[in-house]
């Protein structure tokens, strides 16, 4: 043995050590992978060129660096754009910066709205997490193409208003009511049995009030119907009501509605042009009991945003959905993940980042993208539809990836190249000594 072998046990195990130190201080980093360091004998080979060459031992090398890609604990986070990939793949994202596409398993994003018209979804470090977007220009709830082209996901924050085109009531008329004596007038409590509200909405998505009139007008199976928009009684000065009706409702002996429903459209005008009201009574009776509204809904809303990051969700197969303030909900996104035929090739680039490794013989390989719990990395790195378990993994929203590392393994680990790297000193001050010993020998 000689020094430079002692040497070469020094700096392996130093290397080990560093390696295990690194494990042990990130052992709370979210979405971290452990690293190992593999330990491989070198030779050195005599000047003889023939079978009889004699090579020596020329010590040890730990340069060969492996990650340990194992799935990290799922721990459940405040923050709905929190993601956690149960299984195989890798969060895609993009760095503008520097025009480059890196891969993580941290999966704590959050919106930016620095820059862009759409906010973004990015990392702690402002790089964009990529996927599939929408298609919004035909369909207000989009559709997401189902083959994965990853951009970077930039969220659209406004819900587009829809006109309301029917209104559909459920009720209960009381039978025993007498008509009123006066002729119908909306701005006169005594001239209708009963009203009730409905907000719609016009073409720019500004809310309007149609109330409607209910009025006995004599027949014991029949009611009718009255309807007003934007009418205020008491305004001043006093309003000149358009009122629209009357519309017949006829029931039978058993107070069971027999007008066929919807009724014809009401044609309503508003600053934002006509609408197109239809009114539906479905369901609606008229027995001896008091009147009862039971519901009253209709089809349009205003223009809805995204007003914090508490409106989204994050489902298994990557689709992220949004509800806007007008209580609207539609996916804005679907992530795309990645993943490689020797993701250990990877090259880390810290901050928890990766990118491939185009080494024909140690490299990434082919790299699948592919949407979470649906595409599967098969042998030789094809995309096919089977087990999610064997490709892409699925997504937990409100979670996040803990480190793999574990700390008792590592603190055993530390102990073993702690006694590799003593030992390997202890070698090299004996050896030391003996060479001095050797000199002293020549001298005297």
């Amino acid at each position: 043995m000689t020094l430079a072998n002692s040497m070469s046990g020094l700096i392996a195990a130093a290397k080990a050590i560093d390696v295990v130190g690194n494990n042990i201080a990130n052992s709370q980093t979210i979405g971290f992978k452990s690293s190992i360091a593999r330990f491989t004998s070198v030779s050195a080979v005599g000047n003889a060129s023939g079978p009889t060459a004699k090579g020596g031992a020329a010590g040890v090398s730990a340069d060969n660096i492996f990650q340990q890609f194992t799935q990290g604990d799922v721990a459940l986070s405040d923050s709905p754009l929190d993601m956690a990939i149960n299984g195989l793949g890798f969060f895609r994202l993009y760095d503008a910066e520097n025009n480059r596409v890196t891969f993580t398993r941290d999966g704590q994003f959050r919106l930016s709205y620095e820059g862009d018209s759409f906010p973004r979804l990015v990392t702690r470090s402002g790089l964009a997490l990529t996927g599939n977007l929408p298609d919004f220009s035909t369909d207000p709830y989009g559709t997401i193409d189902s083959t994965p082209a990853p951009v970077p996901i930039a969220v659209d924050p406004y819900f587009p208003p829809k006109p309301s085109s029917a209104v559909q009531l459920n009720m209960n008329l009381d039978s025993r009511v007498a008509a009123p004596a006066l002729p119908f007038d909306p701005a006169n409590p005594l001239t209708y049995n009963r009203s009730t509200l409905a907000t719609i909405f016009d073409a720019v998505g500004e809310s309007h009030d149609l109330r409607l009139y209910l009025t006995k007008p004599g027949a014991a199976s029949a009611w009718d119907v009255y309807t007003t928009l934007d009418f205020n009684a008491n305004a001043t000065p006093p309003m000149v009501p358009v009122v629209n009706g009357p519309l017949a409702l006829n029931f039978d002996t058993q107070g069971v509605l027999t007008t066929t429903m919807p009724l014809p459209p009401l044609s309503l005008p508003t600053a934002n042009g006509n609408l197109q009201v239809s009114l539906d009574f479905g369901g609606t009776t008229q027995v001896g009991t008091s009147f009862a509204m039971n519901s009253v809904t209709q089809d349009g809303y205003g223009e809805g945003k995204i007003q914090e990051a508490s409106e989204f969700m994050v489902l298994a197969d990557g689709h992220i959905s949004a509800r806007y303030s007008n209580g609207q909900r539609r996916n804005v996104a679907q992530v795309v993940l990645a993943n490689f035929t020797n993701p250990n090739a990877l090259v880390n680039l810290g901050d928890n980042q990766w990118t491939t490794n185009d080494d024909p013989l140690r490299g990434t390989g082919t790299v699948t993208l592919g949407f979470p719990n649906f595409s599967t990395l098969k042998a030789g790195g094809t995309v096919g539809n089977s087990n999610p378990a064997e490709g892409m993994g699925s997504l937990q929203g409100y979670a996040i990836e803990q480190s793999n590392v574990d700390l008792s393994v590592e603190l055993v680990s530390l102990i073993e190249q702690q006694r590799n790297y003593q030992a390997s000193a202890q070698t090299f001050k004996i050896l030391d000594q003996v060479l001095q010993n050797l000199a002293n020998m020549r001298s005297g």
